[in-house]
């Protein structure tokens, strides 16, 4: 018989509270590169090219107003984050209508788990290196 004994340090219970400003900067950061990238950030696919006759600016940003008025929270449970914007067109973009594709702009999927996931693990257990 072999005997073995795991030490792991005590959990922080209140790892979500502690750590949530940097868990709001890492989904800041994954919509801001999605933007930068023309892509679906809860997906990943290019958005759809605009029809023609619609102007040279690149794809949602003709003013600026959208991206600028964005504003993100994170909520009281973990990984419950919102977003604002402040113009009243974001959520015909963001869903798509009857005459204009869906170009999701807000959102995150599996790929933000590798940035998300160092930020978990300083919180839980208090920058105690457990796992690799």
């Amino acid at each position: 018989m072999i005997k073995f004994r795991l030490e792991c340090p005590k959990p922080n219970l209140k790892w979500y509270k502690d750590g949530k400003k940097e868990y709001l900067k890492v989904v800041e950061e994954h919509n801001k590169k999605s933007w930068a990238a023309a892509k679906d950030p809860g997906g990943g696919g290019k958005w759809a090219p605009r029809k023609p006759p619609t102007g040279q600016h690149p794809l949602l940003r003709k003013s600026g107003k959208m991206f600028g008025s964005t504003k993100f929270k994170a909520g009281d449970r973990p990984f419950d984050f919102k977003a604002t914007v402040g113009v009243k067109y974001g959520k015909y973009h963001q869903e798509g209508t009857s005459k204009m594709p869906r170009r999701r702009w807000l959102g995150i999927d599996h790929t933000i788990d590798d940035q998300l996931m160092p930020v978990v693990k300083k919180h839980i257990f208090k920058g105690k290196y457990v796992f690799k």
